[in-house]
């Protein structure tokens, strides 16, 4: 017990040196992004994904206001929206809520930026944690756990996601816990929490109500009991289910406080306004239709079904975006969930994390930007990839000791992890096919792009890189170091896992006699 106690405490400071090895920042001034806010290729602020909500904390921080001034609107732009004359971020508020404690602190030591992003690396370690319960729930090994938990983060696009300040990672967070949540009785503390995790998604990304619907459907069936006599039939309702509303207030009341104060209203969101702000040459600011015509006209949501066979071509087979491309190995996935739906005992709850796989995949197919923008992967379908990760664990306790695994299994994993760690290593914004072949001086539409600005510019967003490594490595050959320790980690955890069980068959004969 202790040498396994040792073991996965080195396991966890490795895993947390080789992300902080990858945080983004430059050679020149390690401060550089915290007073200039350079958004270059390769840099934290490369994505108006990120720039919008740090400006948003930084505005809240700084001039205690949810509107931006003209630097901060500029920055942020194109995902601001101007209404009555007011600028501010076209997302939910809740990423920006998260960051300011960790900016205040940054504030104190001078490193504002780094601290903030260093909310989003917590949350995606936080997410490993969960991933290894969640596959252990399921039936995994200890080190097999560890390990779905370790390839979530380091073979797929999570590890690129965890450098931003985005919305990802937090999605993550709090959708893993409403699926450990739902597991067993339900009690009114359970509600409550799961009302507080509910609602705290839709603060952090709208579309996360839809994701979740799944695990809240299943909890409100858990609560209604039939009784048939004869012909009739008898509903009966806990009342401890007054808990989800509970726990789900005080979220929503911040929610709606905070769109009353930018829309006018409380149930009106940025994203529904039908305005965009455009920025001219000289500057100036200036607002354009983008959805409606007529202020009064019903809200339209942003999936439409005619998109959906694209879509899921873009998101599962498309060598722009697809798990196929980018990170194979998570599909196995598939094959442990599949595995634990054959124990009846586990069944509901492999078909409720399924569920919401399923969700995730078929919303975003019918998104009008299966693309997720200029992205790196399939950015929309991480929450998905997560639960798929448990999985891996249960398909390789099944299957570790098969030779016809073994090497499937190591390569899937090796490709991944290199090509997610090229994307971590260089940039997020590889743009649809549509947009690369048309620019004036077109690009690589896949992570061909990436290895481009590796290969031939030396390219390397790393700040412990840019720091110290420089002009000792080229970029190629320091990322594949990382790929390679990462690999080599890979390669310790199923060794590990082998002799586990090895040891424990021993002990158990060794008893016997």
């Amino acid at each position: 017990m202790i040498k396994k106690i040792l073991f996965v405490t080195l396991y966890a400071l490795i895993c947390i040196s080789l992300v902080a090895l990858a945080v983004k920042g430059q050679k020149e001034n390690p401060l550089h992004f915290q007073t200039v806010k350079d958004t270059s290729v390769g840099g934290p602020f490369e994505s108006s994904n990120n720039t919008s909500r740090y400006a948003l904390t930084e505005a809240i921080a700084e001039d205690k206001t949810f509107f931006f001034n003209n630097p901060r609107a500029r920055f942020a732009t194109p995902d601001v929206e101007e209404y009555n004359g007011k600028i501010f971020s076209i997302f939910t508020p809740g990423v920006s809520f998260l960051g300011l404690p960790f900016y205040f602190l940054g504030k104190t030591v001078g490193l504002p930026q780094l601290l903030t992003y260093s909310s989003t690396v917590l949350l995606a370690l936080i997410n490993v944690l969960l991933i290894i319960i969640l596959a252990r729930k399921f039936g995994g090994g200890t080190y097999t756990s560890i390990l779905a938990g370790f390839l979530f983060l380091f073979g797929t696009n999570a590890l690129t996601y965890a450098l931003t300040f985005t919305q990802h990672h937090a999605s993550i967070s709090l959708i893993l816990l409403a699926l450990l949540n739902v597991m067993g009785e339900r009690t009114l503390i359970k509600n409550i929490y799961l009302g507080v995790l509910y609602s705290a998604a839709l603060l952090v990304d709208l579309p996360n109500g839809i994701l979740m619907l799944p695990i809240i459907i299943y909890a409100l069936h858990k609560h209604l009991k039939t009784k048939s006599h004869y012909e009739n039939i008898k509903f009966t309702l806990k009342l401890n289910i007054i808990g989800l509303l509970i726990g789900a207030a005080p979220f929503l009341t911040l929610f709606g406080w905070y769109n009353y104060q930018t829309t006018g209203s409380y149930i009106k969101v940025a994203q529904m306004l039908g305005r965009r702000v455009d920025v001219l040459p000289s500057g100036e600011f200036v607002s354009r239709r983008q959805l409606t015509i007529n202020e009064d006209e019903p809200v339209r949501l942003p999936f439409n079904p005619r998109n959906q066979l694209s879509g899921l071509y873009i998101l599962l087979l498309s060598d722009e975006r697809s798990w196929i491309w980018y990170s194979p190995v998570v599909l196995l996935g598939i094959v442990g969930l599949i595995l634990t739906s054959k124990r009846s005992i586990k069944r509901s709850f492999v078909i409720i994390a399924s569920s919401v796989v399923l969700t995730t995949t078929i919303a975003y197919s019918m998104f009008g930007d299966p693309w997720g923008g200029w992205a790196f992967g399939p950015r929309y379908l991480i929450p998905a990839a997560a639960v798929l990760c448990s999985g891996i664990g249960i398909a390789l306790e099944r299957y570790k000791r098969k030779v016809w695994f073994i090497i499937p299994f190591m390569m899937l994993a090796m490709y991944s992890i290199g090509v997610n760690v090229l994307g971590a290593m260089t940039t997020t914004q590889i743009p649809p096919k549509v947009e690369a072949v048309n620019l004036p001086s077109p690009i690589p539409y896949t992570y061909e792009y990436n290895w481009e600005l590796m290969t031939e510019k030396n390219l390397n967003s790393s700040l412990f890189y840019n720091l110290y490594l420089s002009d000792k490595l080229s970029s190629r050959d320091f990322a594949l170091l990382y790929a390679s320790a990462a690999f080599g980690l890979v390669m310790i955890l199923y060794l590990a896992s082998i002799f586990e069980n090895h040891a424990s068959l021993k002990n158990t004969e060794g008893k016997g006699k």
